[in-house]
């Protein structure tokens, strides 16, 4: 009887111990969660600025790759890309600078009229129905312009401290050009250099994550600009043979914005629009429809045709995405949200849902 009870003692402190043991290392994983979740916040400047040098070094490699193959060394052939980007950007400066540099500063002088115009407009149906009188034009005018400066500013901003400077900002771009160079002309080192970080048994697996991830995001930033190029050639012929002023400088921005998916096109849109509708509102619906027409044709021919074979991103989940990268970090969160989910995606899918279809 004595030993039965102290079986059922030791049995019991058993069970304690392996509780207290198992709450122990639930609350050791809990705080070394929120220590990573911490130091990723802390450090999500650098983090930024390594996704777009990789994204750089993605646009490179691709040509850079070619020439590899045609027996050209990699730091050659990085150079040789190099030269004819700077050979093509400095003949788009020459052809279309001055043009784009007066348009811009054309649309910046006459859209905040333009949108006062509109407001007004507005406020005088308002006060029709309601028998109250509307602000003058210029006070609207002047709270338009206050509020599209206040907008755009909350727009670029967000929670990245470094890159929100202008000093910070012109040496994340040094950084950013810097290291995505050096990760073209030796992709191999750091690819080795993250394998070896993971254990021996899943390096295999990690390898084939980390291949697949390159080639979505070589495929991507490919069909990316052309599909920019392509829909700004596209928004400024359209807008020229309309005849809305600064078509040229609409065009760009639209191209431009074609980098952002979904929210971009619709970004875009809206100063076209808002010109369209101070010249008359038939013009408008004419404007609209071109830039329906526009990103039907990109979303039905054209980049079906360019991100052939690339992972598919759920609309819904994308804007998402979208969203909530533009609240936590502004619009470098915005540009960034794409890449990150599809090379996300592509890590999922590799690393947890292929070991659980290979394990039932």
């Amino acid at each position: 009887m004595a030993t039965a009870d102290r079986l059922r003692e030791a049995g019991g402190e058993g069970e304690r111990a392996v509780t207290l043991g198992f709450v122990a290392r639930a609350t050791l994983v809990v705080i070394l969660l929120w220590a990573l979740a911490n130091v990723v916040w802390l450090g999500r400047d650098v983090l930024f600025i390594a996704f777009f040098a990789v994204l750089v070094a993605s646009f490179l490699s691709i040509f850079v790759d070619w020439l590899e193959a045609q027996g050209v060394p990699r730091w050659a052939g990085a150079l040789v890309v190099l030269v004819a980007l700077a050979v093509l950007g400095a003949a788009g400066c020459v052809l279309l600078w001055p043009t784009l540099r007066e348009q811009a500063i054309q649309l910046q002088e006459q859209l905040p009229p333009a949108l006062a115009e509109i407001g007004a407009w507005l406020e005088q149906q308002y006060a029709a129905l309601t028998g109250q009188f509307g602000a003058p034009a210029e006070s609207i005018e002047e709270r338009v312009r206050g509020r599209v400066m206040a907008e755009a500013a909350n727009l670029l901003t967000g929670a990245l401290p470094l890159l929100n400077t202008v000093v910070g900002g012109i040496a994340g771009a040094l950084i950013v050009f810097f290291a995505g160079l050096y990760l073209a002309i030796e992709p191999r080192d750091y690819f080795r250099g993250l394998i070896s970080l993971v254990p021996r048994r899943g390096r295999a697996r990690a390898q084939r994550a980390l291949e697949a991830v390159g080639v979505t995001l070589r495929r991507w930033m490919l069909g990316t600009v052309i599909g920019m190029l392509v829909i700004g050639l596209l928004t400024t012929l359209g807008l020229w043979m309309m005849g809305i002023p600064a078509a040229l400088a609409l065009g760009v921005l639209a191209g431009l914005l074609e980098f952002i998916p979904y929210i971009g096109p619709i970004l875009s849109a809206v100063p076209a629009l808002v010109l369209a509708l101070v010249i008359s509102p038939t013009t408008a619906v004419w404007v609209l429809l071109l830039y329906i027409a526009i990103q039907q044709l990109e979303s039905n021919l054209i980049m079906p045709l360019l991100m052939k074979g690339m992972v598919e991103l759920p609309p819904a989940l994308t804007v998402l995405v979208q969203v909530l990268m533009a609240l936590l970090f502004g619009f470098l969160g915005l540009l960034l949200a794409v890449p990150l989910l599809a090379a996300g995606k592509v890590l999922v899918r590799a690393l947890y849902i292929e070991p659980v279809a290979d394990a039932t």
